[in-house]
């Protein structure tokens, strides 16, 4: 997979740390996504204390794990990072250059670059292009999947202390979060919910393809109010399924269905 260089490390940081704390905000946005402070970046409430995320990865929220694999993240780090402080975390420790693994970088590097997506798309295309960079990410593994969790625990619970000056400050947060991969029993229970609530959007449009909605995809994540499946399989906690949970994945050419992922995060009070 190509090296992420697209964005510097000061644009990065201004991402984290922008008001809106989204930690997938596009930079370029023109629009800021707004969310309260109560709710973990990139989700929806399901219940007090568990929230789903409203799209599956993206391309470009995969491209932010890479160079923070490459440059800033460890599992050694990950380690470290279990006793920082609350609030009043000086951003430096958290974003500090050549504290990365290369070895977890290449591990979840893209492995086939050249792989057809389609006949006419490429994996490298399809993961590079700005055309795609809101489109879900595929053809990821658990074990890369499960790692992105990890990480993005841990940045996102970093931001909540960066950002809080105080005590004070840091109780507009969440206490303390944790992503992981759902259940497909917590995803069945999270469509239901929404579908009644109307939060549901079941988009069966083209993904792989130029001719397809690039907008489209972007608003789809900026969408606060709503969670948004596709014709992809997800990897779940216990097993990859269809995310269109009415649809048995044999009814799918499987060389066709692709695999994605999203992350599920508990709200952990004590």
């Amino acid at each position: 997979m190509t090296r992420f260089t697209k964005y510097s490390f000061a644009a990065i940081s201004i991402l984290f740390l922008s008001g809106s704390c989204s930690l997938f905000e596009p930079i370029n946005a023109k629009k800021k996504v707004k969310v309260t402070d109560s709710t973990p970046p990139g989700t929806l409430m399901l219940t007090e204390n568990l929230y789903i995320d409203r799209v599956p990865v993206t391309n470009f929220m995969y491209q932010e794990f890479l160079d923070h694999l490459e440059n800033y993240w460890s599992l050694t780090k990950h380690e470290k990072m279990k006793d920082l402080p609350r609030y009043g975390l000086d951003k430096n420790l958290i974003f500090k250059p050549q504290t990365g693994s290369r070895r977890l970088f290449r591990e979840a590097s893209l492995q086939n670059p050249q792989e057809m997506l389609t006949n006419k798309l490429s994996m490298e295309n399809y993961y590079n292009s700005p055309f795609f960079q809101s489109h879900p990410v595929v053809n990821v593994a658990k074990k890369q999947a499960e790692l992105f969790c990890l990480w993005r625990s841990d940045i996102v619970n970093a931001v909540y202390a960066i950002k809080s000056n105080s005590a004070t400050q840091r109780e507009r947060y969440p206490n303390k979060v944790l992503y992981r991969l759902p259940t497909e029993r917590e995803m069945i229970k999270a469509q239901n919910k929404l579908e009644r609530e109307l939060k549901l959007l079941k988009y069966q449009g083209q993904i792989y393809a130029y001719t397809g909605d690039s907008a489209l995809f972007s608003k789809m994540q900026d969408n606060t109010d709503q969670m948004t499946i596709m014709e992809i399989k997800e990897i779940g906690k216990n097993k990859t399924y269809n995310s269109l949970l009415d649809r048995n994945l044999s009814y799918y050419n499987q060389q066709e269905l692709k695999t994605g992922f999203r992350c599920i995060c508990e709200v952990v009070n004590n």
